[in-house]
C-alpha cells in the first residue's frame, strides 16, 4: 500500500429518495449538526449468501427474519440513545453486511430520521460493509483502497465531501483491523490504514489548509494505545506529545513510526507537525469508554477531528459523548452484545456522538 493510493470507484447510493433526487436543495444553515459512528457488531440479513458467520445461517436454524427485524429495531434503539429521534444529521455504520441490509435500516426503523442519501463501501473479501446515512447531501463519496501487510485488500474507508449550507464538511468513515489476531501481531495492518488517511488528509490540507475534516467509526484502537502498550511499539495513532520524543528522533523518515496518524489529546496542539496533521481526539477530555474485552474497557469508537473545526468562525466542533443508556449494558457495565440467537442484546461496542455547531465568530 501506498500512502498516496489513488481513490478507488465506490458502489455507492448518492441519493435513494425520487424527492431528493428530483429537486436537489442545498440544506439551510443549521446552528448544530450532529453526527454518530456505531459499530453494530455483524449485522446479516436473513438470506444465506455464504458469507454470514454460522451462528446467522438460516438453513441452519440459528438465524431467521423475526431475529433480523429485532436487530433492525435494536440498531435504531441505540442510534436514539446517541441522538434522540430524528437522530444524527449524519450516521455512520460498520459491520453493515450489504446495500439490503442499509435500506432495511433507512426505510425501516430509522425512517423517521428521513435520510436521503447513503453510501456503502464493500469489503474486499470480508462479510461487511462500512455505511453512511445522511440528510446532508452528499458532494461526492469515494472509498480509500487499503491493502495489509500481506499484500491483499483490506478494509475500505470512506471519504464522503457534504454540503452542511455553509462550510463544506469532509468526513471519513472508518473500520480498522481488529485485534482478535493480537494487539502487536496485528498493529501493522492499522499502521497501514492510519498512512493511508494520514496521506489522504495532507492532500486536502495542501489544497486548503482551512479544510473541515474529521475522521470517525472503529479504530480498533484507543487515541493513547501507544501508552497503553508501554511504548513497546509503534501504533496507528500516535500521540503527538510522543512524536516529538527520543524515539522519533531516531526512527528514519521510512521507519516504523511514520504509519501512523498524530493524535493530539487536547484542541491546541492539533496542528501540523513537521508538515504532517495533527488531529484532536475529544476522548481524553470526556469519560466513560466504547469498547470492554474480558474487563478491560477501551476507547476503540470516536471522532479525530481537524484543526479546521477547533475554533474561529464557522462550523467547529462543540460537544463530544458516548452513548451509555442503561439499555445498552451488561449487569457488569460492559455492552450488552447482541448473542447471536433471542431478543436482547445490541452490539459489543456503544455509539458515539459528535455535534458541531455554527458560528459567525
Amino acid at each position: 500500500m501506498s500512502p498516496s493510493s489513488a481513490l478507488i470507484p465506490l458502489f455507492s447510493l448518492a441519493c435513494l429518495t425520487a424527492s431528493t433526487c428530483s429537486s436537489p436543495l442545498a440544506p439551510a444553515p443549521s446552528a448544530s449538526l450532529t453526527i454518530v459512528a456505531y459499530n453494530v457488531l455483524s449485522l446479516f440479513d436473513a438470506k444465506d449468501d455464504g458469507d454470514e458467520f454460522p451462528e446467522f445461517s438460516v438453513a441452519k436454524g440459528t438465524w431467521d427474519d423475526a431475529r433480523y427485524r429485532v436487530r433492525l429495531a435494536n440498531v435504531a434503539k441505540a442510534v436514539y440513545a446517541a441522538v434522540p429521534s430524528p437522530g444524527p444529521d449524519i450516521l455512520c455504520l460498520e459491520e453493515i453486511e450489504n446495500r439490503d441490509v442499509l435500506e432495511a435500516l433507512r426505510t425501516g426503523p430509522l425512517s423517521a430520521s428521513r435520510y436521503g442519501y447513503a453510501a456503502i463501501a464493500p469489503s474486499e473479501g470480508g462479510p461487511f460493509s462500512d455505511c453512511v446515512l445522511s440528510r446532508l447531501p452528499l458532494v461526492s463519496a469515494s472509498c480509500l483502497g487499503a491493502s495489509t501487510p500481506a499484500g491483499k485488500a483490506g478494509r475500505n474507508m470512506l471519504e464522503l465531501e457534504l454540503d452542511t449550507g455553509g462550510d463544506k464538511l469532509f468526513l471519513f468513515s472508518c473500520h480498522w483491523k481488529s485485534k482478535v489476531e493480537g494487539d502487536e501481531a496485528t498493529e501493522e495492518a492499522r499502521r497501514e490504514d492510519a498512512a493511508l488517511l494520514r496521506s489522504r488528509i495532507q492532500e486536502l490540507l495542501a489544497a486548503n489548509p482551512g479544510a473541515r475534516i474529521a475522521a470517525c467509526g472503529d479504530f480498533n484502537e484507543s487515541p493513547d494505545e501507544y501508552l497503553r502498550v508501554d511504548r513497546r511499539y509503534p501504533t496507528a495513532l500516535m500521540p503527538v506529545e510522543e512524536a516529538a520524543g527520543p524515539a522519533e528522533a531516531e526512527a528514519p523518515p521510512s521507519g516504523p513510526f511514520f504509519d501512523r496518524l498524530l493524535v493530539a489529546s487536547k484542541p491546541e496542539l492539533a496542528c501540523p507537525f513537521h508538515g504532517e496533521p495533527a488531529l484532536y481526539s475529544p476522548w481524553a477530555d470526556s469519560g466513560g469508554y466504547s469498547y470492554s474485552f474480558r474487563g478491560k474497557r477501551e476507547r476503540l469508537d470516536g471522532f479525530l477531528i481537524g484543526a479546521g473545526l477547533l475554533g474561529g468562525a464557522g462550523l467547529h466542533y462543540k460537544n463530544f459523548a458516548v452513548a451509555d443508556a442503561s439499555f445498552l449494558l451488561d449487569a457488569q457495565g460492559a455492552p450488552l452484545a447482541w448473542p447471536g440467537t433471542g431478543e436482547n442484546g445490541y452490539s459489543d461496542h456503544l455509539p458515539v456522538a459528535l455535534t458541531l455547531t455554527s458560528s459567525s465568530g
